[in-house]
């Protein structure tokens, strides 16, 4: 399969199927990702994953419990927060693409545009292999300061993506895009 035709094959995947995601796997695809372009070779990320039931089972508490700390989640039944729960745990493996918070703003975001191209890269790498993935930057649990802090953010530090990844059976058919010669201005 060529480049572009792993570019427009590619679809966020939100239902995975039950075959497990090797850790092995995971950082075979990071340590091909880890070449996306970042200035000066700074390679401001660093990683956190939940492969293992019982560490989403605990990822999944902090996630219901960060949810609950919003207005409109905090009076949502038990019976449907257990279900929450149960639909984090079967996802084969949560990443979290963690950036360093310069205080610079240029290499603040020379830093996350080198994450976001690092994330890029991962779901591209993934897709070849038949693996989907799902990223996300959800204030409610990327920005939440006690979340961040439960799953070992640092104070100098914020997600840049979480990617709900795994195998799957069925991709979403493809909608359209719009052309680059809509969106082109030429000097």
């Amino acid at each position: 399969m060529s480049i572009s035709e792993v570019i427009r094959n590619r679809r966020t995947i939100r239902s995975f199927n039950d075959k497990p995601l090797a850790e092995s796997t995971i950082l075979e695809l990071l340590n091909d990702a880890v070449w996306a372009p970042n200035h000066g070779l700074r390679e401001p990320w660093r990683f956190i994953g939940a492969s293992v039931r019982e560490s989403k089972e605990k990822l999944a508490d902090w996630v219901i419990e960060a949810l609950s700390e919003r207005k409109r989640y905090k009076w949502i039944p038990g019976k449907i927060k257990n279900v929450y729960k149960e639909k984090i745990v079967q996802i084969p493996a949560i990443l979290f693409v963690v950036v360093k918070e310069e205080k610079n703003k240029l290499k603040l975001d020379e830093d996350f545009a080198a994450a976001c191209a690092l994330i890029q890269n991962l779901q591209l790498l993934g897709w070849e292999q038949g693996i989907g993935m799902i990223w996300s930057i959800d204030d409610t649990l990327c920005g939440n300061l006690s979340f961040g802090t439960k799953i070992g953010i640092r104070s100098d530090e914020r997600i840049a993506g979480m990617l709900y990844m795994g195998y799957f059976d069925q991709a979403p058919k493809p909608r359209a895009r719009t052309t680059a010669e809509r969106k082109m201005s030429w000097l």
